[in-house]
């Protein structure tokens, strides 16, 4: 091959792998579509699920169990179908840096939140317990050339779900302005505790009122650090940063204060 020739094929070469350069970003930019954040009109991307409703509710009840009364005065407010959580994690592969997002999914969630009317411009957060079966998680995003479920399989090890199976998260008395038909923006304190370790956290959460109940979308950022949770690192093929978004998406359902039924 002389020397021309070479320089035409290595030029072909080059622009082949410009080109899939291009596609592979084409690719990833597509699939981050797909694991949009939640939102207050949630879409057919949801989750999964992975364990039968009667399943899980036995084992999450137990996490967060609801009231079996409330204090005269407070509204008692249930997760219905359609409640999701997850995270968001930004991955490293191979010591090249690509605009990737590992997102993962349940429908695996209950919990329950008591309300007091404070007047007719606030509510009160009397108390609020949400727990999500962490080894339910489902990766649902894309990876050009890789399964991204296999992380899914993970969890065991880095989050100690053998023991800890639930990750729980506690809401403060906080006083809110009421809820209604438009989202409200608002900062809620609570304590999240993940793989045996409790840590305060600050939620932020869009609510509005539906026809029947109330739909929340909020997230959190938290170091896993802080839980005493080591992930992939330096050295790894992988390498995950610890900093993670915790999101979720609530709907919400009133039950009777004074009975227990709907």
């Amino acid at each position: 091959m002389n020397r021309k020739r070479l320089i035409i094929f290595g030029a072909a070469a080059g622009g082949g792998l410009v080109l899939l350069g291009i596609l592979g970003a084409a690719n990833y930019a597509a699939a981050q579509r797909k694991a949009a954040a939640f939102s207050l009109t949630p879409t057919s991307s949801a989750a999964r699920p992975t364990a039968t409703p009667s399943a899980a509710a036995n084992r999450l009840q137990a996490a967060c169990p609801a009231p079996a009364s409330t204090a005269r005065g407070e509204d008692l407010w249930v997760t219905g179908a359609g409640t999701q959580a997850g995270y968001r994690a930004h991955e490293t592969f191979l010591d090249i840096t690509l605009p990737h997002e590992a997102v993962a999914r349940t429908d695996q969630v209950a919990g329950n939140l008591r309300v007091r009317q404070v007047d007719p411009a606030q509510i009160a957060i009397q108390g609020g317990c949400f727990a999500v079966e962490l080894n339910t998680l489902t990766s649902i995003d894309a990876l050009p050339g890789r399964r991204a479920q296999d992380r899914d399989e993970l969890y065991g090890d880095f989050l100690d779900t053998r023991d800890y199976p639930f990750a729980v998260l506690t809401l403060h008395r906080t006083v809110l302005p009421v809820f209604t038909g438009r989202p409200r923006h608002m900062i809620v304190a609570g304590d999240l505790s993940v793989a045996g370790m409790m840590r305060p956290v600050a939620v932020a959460v869009d609510v509005q009122t539906t026809t029947g109940g109330v739909q929340a979308v909020g997230s959190m950022a938290i170091d896993t650090h802080d839980f005493g949770i080591r992930l992939p690192g330096e050295g790894d093929p992988i390498v995950v940063d610890p900093h993670l978004t915790l999101e979720f998406l609530l709907v919400l359902e009133r039950v009777d204060r004074q009975t227990g039924a709907n």
